[in-house]
């Protein structure tokens, strides 16, 4: 009752029905929702006019770089306090009244796993969603910080919904999250430091709870992000042929790294190589897929 103030309790009264509906919404700060986006933000850029106009491929690396520093955070701070998630069984338990293709994805969403302050779904939607607002051109200014707010309300929202987290972790991790976006954007201003900061965020990540596959795996973000990043000597602007071939690429390969950790379980430190590889591979990919247009001689077609 303390971290929730009796929010999370109300709220998980709602009908099922409603409960279903935000465990989609929560989607748009899952991690698999914003690291993709961020991905074919990075290796389309300003192919897509009607949405990547004036993506540079820099600012499309702090995309991915804002996504490593989300779960940075998120898994260092869970690790410091190591304060646990609100009860929800109720909510669980109505996971065996639902139709076989929601009751699976309603019951993955409303079980929680590991610790729960702050809220990862709160500080990923604050650092991803503001980093969409700042980078992309779409729209006014001021549009799209409206988006990214509401987006971020919907999100915190639904993490007090489903019974995840209480009313604490979801305002703590959106505070935390806009500072350090604030950081990001106005200090550190350059995907080598921002890799740089989820390296030692997620080695203190790791002393605090231990190398675990998360850990592991974050601190491979960060480490592969930093090398691949200061290794390469300028990303080629994309063209739309070139854009289609990295992200056909990109597909094949992260897909197959994912794969891997999914089905052979690797051990923890193994999941940190594996991450390490997977960042710098898709940080990489814009010189192949470009390289591969040009010399089939449809590289002019942007």
């Amino acid at each position: 009752m303390t971290r929730g103030v009796g929010v999370t309790e109300l709220l998980t009264e709602l009908p099922t029905a409603v409960i279903v509906l935000f465990a989609v919404l929560t989607q748009l700060g899952d991690f698999w929702f914003v690291s993709t986006a961020s991905l074919l933000l990075y290796w389309l850029g300003s192919a897509t006019p009607w949405l990547g106009r004036g993506l540079t491929r820099e600012r499309g690396a702090m995309l991915v770089g804002l996504v490593a520093t989300a779960a940075a955070v998120g898994f260092a701070l869970k690790g410091v306090f190591a304060f646990p998630r609100p009860p929800n069984s109720e909510i669980v338990a109505a996971a065996a009244d639902l139709p076989w293709p929601v009751e699976p994805f309603y019951e993955s969403v409303v079980t929680g796993q590991g610790y729960g302050f702050p809220s990862g779904h709160a500080t990923t939607s604050v650092l991803v969603w503001g980093g969409f607002a700042w980078a992309l051109r779409v729209g006014t200014r001021r549009q799209r910080y409206a988006v990214a707010a509401a987006v971020v309300a919907v999100v915190s929202l639904s993490r007090l919904v489903l019974g995840v987290h209480y009313l604490v972790d979801v305002v703590a991790g959106a505070a935390i999250a806009a500072a350090t976006l604030w950081l990001v954007l106005t200090r550190l201003q350059t995907p080598t430091r921002v890799f740089a900061l989820v390296t030692v965020v997620a080695l203190v990540g790791v002393v605090a709870g231990g190398l675990t596959r998360d850990t592991a795996g974050v601190l491979g973000m960060g480490v592969g992000g930093l090398v691949a990043w200061t290794a390469l000597d300028g990303v080629p602007a994309p063209t739309r042929r070139g854009g289609v071939v990295t992200t056909a690429l990109g597909g094949v390969s992260l897909g197959t790294i994912g794969l891997v950790v999914v089905t052979l379980s690797p051990q923890d430190a193994v999941v940190g190589i594996l991450a390490a590889a997977g960042t710098g591979i898709a940080l990489s990919l814009p010189l192949v897929g470009e390289r591969v247009t040009k010399k089939s001689g449809r590289g002019s077609g942007s």
